[in-house]
């Protein structure tokens, strides 16, 4: 956050408090213009310097950004009422600016300025390039090395496992490399020593016993290393989706599900694949290059010299190819992403897409996106085969050095025949392995791609928890001057204050978009104020535990959601522990009872995904039944009788009265004759109370609330006449 007293932008020094460059000028042309906020004024630059606007903040009441085509502009609005349009700017400036608007409004109600001028990324700061998701990680950027050391740190509960594999590894690298010396033993016994047949099968029955415990050996490094990466991805999938759900709101604002869930499972299965395939490959063979080298100097130092020549040239080819390859390959999993979620989107609004016809719409969308990762794919693909093809020709070029070097050192009589078969068998072991490390670059970068973005959700700040401040919510609710939006310079609610006294039930009214679903996310703490404060029972609900809170207090959606599962299982979601008579008495109080006796199977009936095996009334008098086992002390009411027909509604009415009986009650009703019944009537316009009373008090006023109920009137007679 920016205050005074800490200006850490180089743009803003303390008597400019805020300084922007803005793009476009008056006409919405591309321009130049700046932005400058001092203690005392709002000014405005064009070219040259020269002033366009001088506002004093004395003079000023509120400060907005307001949104236009590919654009924006800044709207002051004075104390006297006068808007004045102060600057306009593009896209790629509002984020600031709106943060500015906020600033000039905290100035002008005399606070102390506290806002983040610094937009949500979208290119890397270290090399330049587009990410592929804004503030996300850059993939040709990642400290590999860093997050493997991270990824090592959740080997702590396997120490002892992951001891055997490094044990097990170094001594199957060393069995590895004994077969190649009992050939040149046999060769040069047969060939030069003319040894007995003894010896033959000595050194025979040594290498089946060297091939034995090889196998051994290897089936304990596949076992651990299966156990290893399946519990390290696992750990990791766990504390992902345990970091996904604790944290705010904010986030599932801005992504759609299916690139979250992306994270949790195509992300760690990434570093799965890589940690049972890649990592052991990768050390086994670093091992076993080493140990090769070794053995070949010590046989031939100048045939070593020659015929691991092409080997520089192997890795420089790796080298170079590593982050072009990374980067395809990263691109072909954001290309998988986007296929995911458009199947996501499309197949869980399937009814709509029939409803439309809009399957060859839909299957249009899904082509484009298909062929995009077909592409990227592609490209990738015939990259790493052709850096593949480029490394087989040089492990030939190994290969025909030892042939051709070698063979004339045998022939030269400084190289036996058996040392020549050696050197040829610790080739295989080594330029083998070579070819395909640039397939483990690209599991790596893959996997570290992943890991990075697992990382990423770990390390955000869940949403503010305060632990310890417990105490049972008796029910009273006062809003203080609440100030909110989900673009801080727009505020949905603005400065709204009411207080709600234990037990009253409360309807919320207005116009779509005047801050009634706003007012009732901010009770259930989905978001907390910009300004303002929100007290529970005469404290402030930031003081309270979270987790507690938000067990007091009860919701039932317009859309209800339920589980895959069992109705019992629904209806006991609040309360695991449940009862089969507790679960049936809410049941019967949310009239839920007839109809789930009237199912096969009860209230042991599967409900299918988002409960559509049941009707849309069965289902909110599930929710209901829900909300009554859970005994809330505040409850919620969102639009809970607007989807369904007369008949089922009036049951919903008779369920949603006793479930409300003694709570403190905040409903939103679609149908304004429903809540006739409620203590008060809070009517909210443009995000400000414009009234506040009982409906006949309501009614009697000819206000706002009078007006919408003839409104309403007028639309359902006309629908009933054209009926």
């Amino acid at each position: 956050m920016l205050t005074q007293e800490e200006t850490q932008d180089p743009l803003i020094s303390p008597a400019e408090l805020i300084e922007l460059d803005a793009d476009l000028t008056e006409d919405a042309r591309f321009g130049a213009r700046k932005l400058i906020v001092t203690p005392t004024e709002v000014l405005v630059l064009g070219p040259g310097g020269a002033p366009l606007l001088r506002v004093p903040i004395a003079e000023l009441a509120t400060a907005r950004h307001e949104p236009l085509v590919s654009g924006g502009r800044l709207l002051l609005r004075t104390k006297k009422g006068e808007e004045i349009p102060a600057v306009t700017y593009s896209l790629s400036s509002a984020h600031q600016f709106s943060e500015a608007a906020r600033g000039i409004e905290q100035l002008a109600e005399g606070k102390p300025l506290e806002i983040n001028l610094f937009p949500e990324k979208t290119r890397c700061a270290k090399c330049g390039r587009l990410l592929p998701e804004k503030d996300g990680v850059c993939p040709s950027c990642i400290h590999r090395g860093r997050t493997l050391l991270r990824i090592a740190a959740y080997l702590g509960p396997y120490r002892g496992r992951a001891y055997l594999l490094v044990a097990a590894s170094v001594a199957s690298t060393g069995l590895n490399l004994v077969p190649p010396l009992i050939q040149k033993q046999l060769i040069d016994g047969i060939t030069i020593n003319n040894f007995a047949a003894s010896a033959l099968f000595g050194w025979c029955g040594l290498w089946l016993a060297v091939a034995f415990c090889s196998a051994g050996l290897q089936i304990v490094i596949g076992r651990t290393n299966a156990f290893l990466a399946a519990s390290i991805s696992a750990d990791l999938r766990s504390k992902v989706y345990r970091a996904v759900e604790f944290l705010g709101m904010r986030y599932f604002d801005k992504r759609p599900v299916g690139a979250i869930a992306s994270r949790v499972t195509n992300d760690t299965e990434r570093l799965w694949f890589f940690l049972v395939d890649g990592l052991p490959f990768f050390f086994i063979n670093a091992l076993m290059l080493f140990g090769v080298m070794g053995f070949l100097f010590w046989t031939n130092w100048l045939l070593a010299l020659a015929i691991l020549a092409p080997i520089p040239v192997v890795a420089a080819l790796n080298v170079q190819v590593w982050k072009p390859l990374s980067n395809m390959f990263h691109r072909v999993s954001q290309k998988m992403a986007r296929v995911h979620m458009h199947l996501n989107e499309s197949l869980s609004g399937i009814r709509v897409v029939k409803a439309f016809v809009k399957e060859d719409h839909e299957y249009a969308r899904f082509l484009k996106r298909n062929h995009e990762w077909r592409d990227a794919a592609m490209r990738a693909e015939q990259t790493w085969n052709t850096q593949f093809g480029m490394m087989t020709f040089f492990v030939l070029c190994g290969t025909l050095i030892h042939w051709t070097f070698g063979g004339w050192l045998v022939l030269d009589k400084q190289l036996t025949l058996g040392q020549f078969i050696m050197v040829n068998s610790f080739l295989g072991l080594v330029y083998g392995p070579l070819q395909w490390f640039a397939q483990v670059n690209n599991w790596f970068s893959r996997a570290m791609a992943g890991a990075e973005r697992v990382f990423e959700v770990l390390d955000m700040a869940p949403e503010s928890r305060t632990e310890g401040a417990k105490a049972e919510v008796v029910g009273e609710v006062a809003f203080d001057g609440v100030r909110f939006g989900y673009d801080k310079s727009n505020p949905v609610l603005k400065g709204v204050s009411f207080t709600v006294a234990p037990g009253e039930m409360i309807g919320l009214v207005g116009h779509s978009g005047a801050g009634k679903s706003t007012t009732i996310n901010l009770i259930a703490r989905f978001y907390e104020p910009d300004q303002g404060t929100i007290r529970i029972d005469g404290r402030d609900y930031r003081e309270l535990d979270l987790a507690d809170f938000r067990q007091q207090i009860g919701i039932v959606l317009q859309e209800p959601f339920l589980f895959n599962g069992t109705i019992s299982e629904n209806i006991a979601y609040g309360k695991p522990g449940a009862t089969f008579d507790e679960i049936m008495v809410a049941a019967k109080a949310a009239n839920a009872h007839d109809f789930i006796l009237a199912k096969p199977d009860g209230y042991d009936t599967i409900v299918g995904e988002r409960g559509g095996r049941l009707s849309g009334g069965e289902r909110q008098r599930v929710s209901i039944a829900r909300a009554i086992l859970h005994d809330p002390r505040i409850l919620i009411l969102d639009e809970a009788t607007s989807s369904v027909d007369v008949e089922t509604e009036k049951e919903i009415q008779e369920a949603i009265g006793r479930l409300v009986s003694g709570r403190t009650t905040f409903a939103i009703a679609h149908r304004l004759s429903t809540l006739r019944n409620a203590d008060r009537l809070i009517v909210l316009e443009r995000g400000e109370i414009s009234e506040m009373g009982t409906h006949d008090e309501l009614m009697a006023n000819n206000g706002t609330f009078k007006k919408l109920v003839e409104t309403q009137s007028q639309v359902n007679a006309a629908v009933e006449v054209g009926g």
